[in-house]
This record gives structure tokens, sequence and C-alpha cells, in this order.
């Protein structure tokens, strides 16, 4: 590894070296956008290859290039074009030489490997080369709150406050991607003068200080790193890398910005540690970060669940005696969701492939809040007593379907792949895993509560089954194709270009572009009967919320046989008079009974109770739902009742069933997916 960095350090600091990188920057990280569509049109191959070089691949080269004692780096022009093969050659084979170092499948078994002395190396390759967290804007925008109540402290020490320092990291960003736009329409026509590229990535000092004074003094001490004679530490890829904390390079008269994303990810994190370094301020800021973490959690989960159904801050009680606290504890329907935020990053030991860091931070950031989560989500399952922070007592649904949520302030590198490895799960529901950043994506992008929980329920089930480096990728897929394994297979790898659904709704944001949300594959589905069911039913009271995660659950053909059925079901009642017509089907949590009836009323309803209750004791379920329909109303949904109850068995219950089935000529038929679908096809071709 010694040589491979030595080698690179040479490379580096070439004659013209960061010309060589600017190229490197054009050729890697530039995007092409049709801002009509507000999509990326780069060739999908190119835009998700892992041969591109890395945010932390970049940062290497630069932290080398400035240890440089002469200012040729930047003043000359380099003097041939092997740059890009050198470097890449060489990173190839610290990547090979990382990777040699973690296997990550056992090479006897096939089976991903367990042995624990190899577990600190394979977090190291994980983690250097792992997929980015938040996208810019988010940066951007939630560091403004982030340090907005530490402004006294950082004008006191720093001699500016955020606002500020976002501004003039704004005008910088936006300036340079003029000139990258500029650049790139000129590259295309083959119009680049000697060192456009480089150019094109330079901001001059006087033009920020005639704009901002003397406050880019302040936001340039502690965001830039000198083109030479800096970083000189800097001897390992895993060590402290000055350029990556302040990652404008100064090169003088002028600023070189290689990675707008790099400069706003500083802002966002850099400040925390100038104050924790600070022992009188260090646990105001460790309070302010806290708040901060619940109270971005909370609003955007509130976004897509509403105000009065998301707690901040919830105590549980067992008698008199506090058993737990509840960061954010969502409330809709017969599902709850406890989340636990922690503010922990990934220490520089664990990212080097230290073991036994790596399992303290793993342990603080993850481990403990999932553990809090579930001892949380057990005390509310025993009946504790939860009080919110306003002091009003929370009351909650029998059988409530609960989910523990771990969200982090940082991006956690690597957290999918290390969970696999790390998380002690006591045979509990894993967690889902999110920073504040994914939180933000999802909830902008499934924008009701049914969908958000649909997705937590599906993530968490293949939790084990479905693998990969990205929270996006998961949540690409899901929209795509919903989050479920394809038949016949036991498990999946989704690689990175899952995102791009994702990616390019997040990074029309970037570039403040206003974007159409990707729809997903349940939101535009088109069934008779079924769609406009769903619409109804997830605009209904959110006690109904579990038909619909449900009914969700089914495939596409599924469904359609529900619609075939249903369809079937009314011309029945409309032909033959018939008071109604019902099918029960069973359901991952219990079941459901559909009545078509020719009018609404008490004894619809009653028999529509009847009919659900006598199937959900006999197939011995907890939950069993009942949706009524109507032939005399144009609605799809005319009546709907949950049956929540624990299943038990009772002599009096067994009796009734019994009644109810002679009644209504109860009969069991075996059904084959598809099969009532098709008939009604059949039957409408043949009228045609």
């Amino acid at each position: 590894m010694d040589e491979i960095v030595s080698d690179l350090r040479a490379v580096a600091q070439d004659d013209g070296s960061l010309h060589s990188i600017a190229a490197l920057i054009y050729r890697d990280w530039v995007l092409n956008i049709d801002l009509a569509e507000a999509k990326v049109t780069n060739d999908p191959a190119q835009r998700w290859s892992t041969e591109k070089l890395n945010n932390n691949e970049l940062m290497l080269l630069l932290g080398l290039a400035v240890q440089s004692s002469s200012e040729r780096v930047w003043s000359n022009l380099p003097s041939d074009d092997q740059f890009a093969s050198k470097v890449d050659k060489l990173l190839r084979e610290m990547h090979d030489r990382i990777n040699a170092d973690a296997p990550w499948m056992d090479p006897e078994t096939g089976a991903f490997s367990e042995r624990p002395e190899v577990i600190g190396n394979i977090a190291r390759e994980a983690i250097y080369y792992g997929a980015d967290g938040f996208y810019l804007h988010q940066f951007r925008e939630m560091a403004r709150r982030r340090y907005r109540s530490d402004q006294e402290w950082m004008l006191r020490n720093v001699g500016i406050s955020i606002r500020p320092i976002v501004d003039i990291a704004t005008f910088i960003c936006d300036l340079i991607t003029q000139q990258m736009d500029y650049a790139g329409q000129r590259k295309a026509l083959g119009l680049l003068e000697t060192g456009e590229l480089f150019n094109s990535l330079l901001i001059s000092k006087a033009s920020l200080q005639k704009r901002f004074g003397n406050k880019v003094d302040a936001f340039l001490a502690k965001f830039s790193t000198s083109a030479v004679n800096a970083n000189l530490d800097f001897i390992d890829p895993f060590r402290v890398n000055l350029v990556g904390i302040a990652p404008l390079i100064d090169i003088g008269e002028f600023i070189f910005v290689p990675s707008q994303h790099k400069l706003f990810q500083s802002i966002y994190e850099s400040p925390f540690y100038w104050m924790m370094g600070d022992k009188a301020y260090r646990q105001t800021a460790s309070t302010h970060r806290g708040r901060f973490l619940e109270a971005t959690s909370t609003h955007l989960l509130k976004r897509v669940f509403g105000a009065k159904h998301v707690h901040q801050n919830v105590t549980l009680y067992q008698g008199k005696n506090i058993a737990g606290e509840i960061d954010a504890l969502i409330v809709y329907g017969e599902f709850l969701i406890v989340g636990q935020a922690k503010s922990k990053r990934v220490s520089l030991k664990a990212r080097a492939g230290d073991k036994e860091a790596l399992e303290n931070d793993f342990k603080g950031a993850l481990q403990d809040p999932y553990e809090q989560a579930l001892s949380c989500a057990e005390l509310i399952a025993q009946g504790a007593r939860c009080v919110t922070d306003d002091g009003r007592a929370l009351e909650f649904p029998t059988l409530p379907r609960l989910f523990p949520m771990v969200i982090l302030s940082d991006h956690f590198p690597a957290a999918v792949q290390l969970s696999r490895m790390l998380l002690k799960r006591f045979d509990e529901m894993p967690p889902v895993i999110w920073d504040i950043g994914f939180l933000d994506c999802i909830t902008r992008i499934l924008v009701s509560p049914i969908e958000v929980t649909f997705y937590l329920q599906t993530r968490s089930q293949h939790f084990d089954k479905v693998v990969s480096d990205s929270e996006f990728n998961f949540l690409g897929y899901h929209i795509r194709s919903k989050l479920a394994l394809p038949e016949n297979v036991d498990w999946m790898m989704l690689e990175r270009d899952f995102a791009t659904v994702v990616d390019d709704f997040m990074i029309a944001a970037d570039l403040k572009i206003k974007a159409q949300r990707p729809l997903g594959v349940l939101e535009q589905l088109d069934i008779p009967v079924i769609s406009e069911l769903f619409a109804v039913l997830k605009n209904s009271d959110p006690e109904l919320a579990g038909v619909v995660i449900d009914l969700y659950d089914f495939s596409g053909a599924a469904l359609a046989d529900l619609s075939a059925t249903i369809q079937d079901m009314r011309e029945e009642v409309r032909e033959t008079g018939k008071a109604l017509k019902a099918f029960s089907i069973q359901t991952s949590t219990g079941g459901l009974t559909y009545v078509v009836a020719d009018k609404r009323g008490a004894d619809t309803a009653r028999s529509a109770e009847l009919l659900g209750a006598m199937h959900k004791y006999e197939t011995k379920s907890d939950r069993w739902y009942v949706i009524i329909d109507t032939i005399e109303t144009d609605l799809p949904v005319d009546g709907l009742l949950p049956l929540i109850w624990k299943w038990a068995e009772d002599e009096d219950e067994a009796t009734r069933s019994k009644k109810v089935a002679s009644m209504f000529k109860s009969r069991q038929e075996a059904v084959i997916v598809g099969a009532a679908a098709a008939r009604r096809e059949e039957g409408k071709n043949s009228r045609d």
C-alpha cells in the first residue's frame, strides 16, 4: 500500500496536475441534464460505472497534490496526457489491495464472510468505496438549521455565522456551475482552449470580497487549503486528509473548486468539531445537535403523516417510573413507528479498519438506538403509559403493528452492509436505518402515509434477502417494481443504477430545477375497481390503513383476479337481485372479506360483519377486514370494518361461525391466480 501511495503522490505532484485533475472531474462528475425533462441524459453505463473516481479517491489525489513544494502543479500545463491512465491504474491497484484484505465471501462456502478478523477490513473497503449519502442541496438547506442556535459562538470564535457561510458557498457553486456549463458546451463543440477546464473551476478572491467583504477571510480560513506545502501529515488514505475538510484549493488570487458536494458536506459537518474543541461550549453544542436532529426528523415525518400523528420526545411510564423515551413516534391507525435519533459518525480509526473502533461506532450509532426502539415498542405492546412532551397521554390501537426506526444526523457509510455482519437482532424485526438526508428524500417521493408505511414494511421484510450499498437503490427499485423478490429468487443484490429515478429527482433539486416526483408502480396501477378502491382507502380513516397495506402486498396478477371477481359479483347481484354476494381471502397478516350487496343498511352491515368474523375465527387470525360495496351507489366502497383482536379459542364463537357458514352457504375453493381475470376477459371477448 505504501508503494502505491508513493506512486500516486508522484503522479499527483507532476507539473500541471491540477489541470489534469480538472479534466478528470469533467470525465467522471459532469452530468448532462435535460432541463425540460429534469433527467440526466448521460449513458447509464458511464453514469454508474464503478471505474469512475469516487469522492474519496478525488480527495486522495488532491490531498497528495497540495503536499508539493512547487506551484508548478497549477502554474504549468501537463507535459503529456498520461495522467488519467496512470491514476486509474494506481487507484485500481489500491482497490485490489484493499479487497485482498477484505474477503466479503468465504472462499470455501460462498457465503458472506463472518470471520471476525476480517470484519474491520471489510468495513474499510465498504466505507471508502461506498455510495454517498446526502445530496448537495440537502447539505445546503440543513446546515442553516443545524447551526442556527450556535450563531453567537461562531461569530465570537470563527468570525462568521452559518448563514453567510452558506451564502458564500452558494455563490461560489452557482458561478462555478455556470462556468462549467459554458466550458462543457465548448468542449462538446471541440472549441476548448488549453487550460480552459481548469480555469472553469476557478473563482477570484476579489469577486468574493467585493460581494461579501471581510467575511470571506473567515470563510476561507476554515474551508480552503493552500495549493503547496500543505497536508504534510497525510501519508495514508485512511488518515486525516485536510483537503476533505477544507476542499477549496488556494492558489493565490484564485480559489480552485474541485468538488461542490464536498464543500457543502464540510459546511454541514465541520462546525460541530470546531465547537467540540471548546470544552466550555462542548455540552451546549451537543445539545443543539441533538435538538436539530429530533426537530428535523419530526418535521420531515409530519410532511407525510401530518402533525397530529407525529409526536416528538414521548416518555413511557410503568406506574410512576419512567421506563423509556422515544425521540419520534408515529401513530397512524394500527401502525406505530418508533424512531430513535442518533448523532454519531464513523470515527477515523473505524474508517481505517480498526475492528474495535468500528464495533464501538456501530454500537453507538445503530445497535443502541435499535435496541432502544425495540425496548420501547415492547413497552407499548405491554400497555405502558405514553405521554407527549406537552403532557398528553397517547392511546394506541389493539394489536399495533410496530416498526423500529433508527434516524441518523449524518450519513453512516456502508450501514446496510455492516448491519448484516454486526447488528444483533434478538429474533426481532430489523430496523430501517436512515439518515435525515434519505428521510428527506423518501418523504418527498412517497408522499402518503400508506406509501411510506408499506415501504417500511417491505424494507424490513427483505432486510436479509435484498442487499445493496445505498438506501437510494432500495427506494429506486421499490418505485419501479415494489421492493419484492421475483418468483423463485431467494436473494438479490441491487446495483447503483436502480437509484436512477431517485437520483434524477434529487439532482434536479441540486440544480434548483422543479421536477415532477417519480410515481411508483402502485400509484400508476390501472386495474378496474382496484385502482378506485386504493384511491378511496388511501385517504380514509387511518384505522383502515392496514387493509391497503395488505392489498399492496398482492402481485399484479392477484389484484387483477380480485378486480375480475368483484366485477362478476356486482353483475350477479345486479342481475339476480341477490341481497349480497361475498368472497374472503387470506393475506399476510390475516384476511379480507369483500361483500357486494344490493343496498346499504344495518342488515347488510351486520351480515358482512358476521361473515368477516366467521372467517377470522376459522383461520385463527388476529386481523380481518371487511369491505362493503353496494350496487345502489357508484362509490367503490360503502362500508369498512376492521376486526382486530387477539384470536382465542372460544366455544360460543365456534358455534356462531358454524351457524353463519350454514346460513350463507359458505364454502372454500382453491383458486389459481390469474384464472378469474382470464375468465372474465374470455367472456368479454365472446360477447364482443
